[in-house]
């Protein structure tokens, strides 16, 4: 939980810091250098970060990280990567949760992506995260229980990148957990959505506030023989979206985008 009250001023002394090796990290080029960069902006965002009111400072002269809060106010989500020579990347990041008007928690996430086997099955928590850039959070109910399912994306490697539909929520001990099986027009009900594509394309992965629809790119091989190599996979010119109906992201296949907002 936050620490005790400080002063604006201090955030903005963290802020300068974190500029100053966000701006070293963008134009180093040894891997253990930028690990070693990393750690010390791991350092200040743990500090910056116990300051109560770090939770509506904005951080925005940090131009190398995605920062977005949910519609209800009471999430926020800080994500950066860093990128390694190989063209791989290791993410990082922080949520803080608004439990009430004067409670404030803040998670570190733990990037365990290497490590998960079948990460479209399993629960995960902040310790092993399956790392990603979070662009758009969408906050839905059902039965009392509130449900942010995140958009991210994952520059992955030299081959492909992939885009990730992730279940987030926080149990009755406030213990972050990240998935749940609420996709379930699969042959099995699935925990998060990840989509892998060649890493020169693009996918549309998007929400339309007014239809309250996740749109999406259908992802096809360039031939049939290429099946299961995503290398080989983009986009097929056509889409399918997912709805979020009695607690369950219902699949909705060949769309006519026409009639939704994909920008």
């Amino acid at each position: 939980m936050f620490g005790n009250n400080r002063s604006q001023g201090e955030l903005e002394l963290y802020e300068d810091s974190l500029q100053y090796y966000f701006t070293l990290l963008a134009s180093e080029r040894d891997d253990n250098n930028k690990i070693e960069l990393n750690n010390q902006i791991i350092k200040y965002f743990r500090e910056a970060l116990k300051n109560e009111n770090s939770f509506t400072y904005p951080f925005d002269s940090l131009k190398n990280i995605g920062i977005i809060k949910s519609e209800d106010e009471k999430l926020r989500i800080i994500t950066w990567n860093l990128p390694y020579n190989d063209r791989t990347h290791k993410y990082f990041g922080f949520i803080q949760y608004k439990k009430s008007k004067k409670a404030y928690i803040f998670y570190e996430l733990n990037d365990d992506s290497d490590n998960i086997k079948k990460p479209e099955l399993v629960i995960l928590n902040d310790k092993n995260w399956y790392g990603a850039l979070y662009y758009k959070i969408i906050t839905n109910k059902n039965k009392g229980k509130v449900y942010y399912t995140l958009l991210g994306a994952d520059l992955n490697n030299l081959l492909t990148k992939k885009k990730i539909i992730e279940i987030l929520y926080f149990d009755k001990n406030d213990f972050l957990v990240f998935g749940n099986k609420v996709f379930k027009n699969q042959s099995i009900p699935i925990s998060r959505v990840i989509f892998e594509f060649n890493a020169q394309t693009n996918m549309t992965l998007t929400y339309d506030e007014e239809k309250e629809m996740i749109i999406y790119d259908h992802l096809s091989p360039s031939r049939p023989s290429l099946e299961g190599q995503f290398e080989f996979y983009g986009p097929d010119f056509s889409y399918d979206g997912l709805k979020f109906e009695r607690g369950i992201w219902n699949a909705y296949f060949d769309i006519d985008v026409r009639d939704y907002n994909i920008e």
